[in-house]
């Protein structure tokens, strides 16, 4: 790739990089809906004298930890996007294979902010299953 190619490419993977940033900080909020409905649901597992309500609310505490995995996961992703500019790939995918053996290597720019893309999706979807269950358990009381 000519110097002229390098001067097009850059401010295309800036943008790129920038919008996935925005989107994935945009994932706190829903992190703080679901720590929000985890601490509605163990208040109802600690008072709930009923076993359903208890079951449900348990249930609600699962699918938070599922987010909260997300929302780990998301973070990471931040990080290592905003310092993107600054990794040599090789050395980026090398360090990642020693932390996880099962890291896919040589994957492109766009692979990985798609891989982001499906970790806020699911995150977020976890999060309004989440809310469907809290509002079900609130049905049931």
């Amino acid at each position: 790739m000519n110097d002229s190619e390098l001067s097009h490419t850059k401010p295309k993977v800036h943008a790129k990089l920038s919008v996935m940033l925005s989107l994935l900080k945009a994932f706190k909020l829903a992190e703080l809906l679901a720590l929000a409905n985890n601490l509605l649901a163990i208040v109802a597992v600690i008072y709930s004298t009923e076993l359903p309500l208890k079951a449900m609310a348990s249930l609600i505490l699962v699918v938070g930890l599922g987010v909260f995995y997300f929302a780990l996961r998301i973070r990471i992703d931040i990080t290592l996007f905003e310092q993107w500019d600054s990794f040599e790939i090789n050395a980026l995918d090398d360090a990642l294979s020693n932390i996880n053996p099962k890291h896919q290597t040589t994957r492109t720019l766009e692979a990985r902010l798609q891989g982001s893309y499906r970790l806020f999706n699911r995150g977020l979807l976890l999060v309004f299953v989440q809310f469907c269950l809290l509002m079900t358990a609130v049905w049931l009381v």
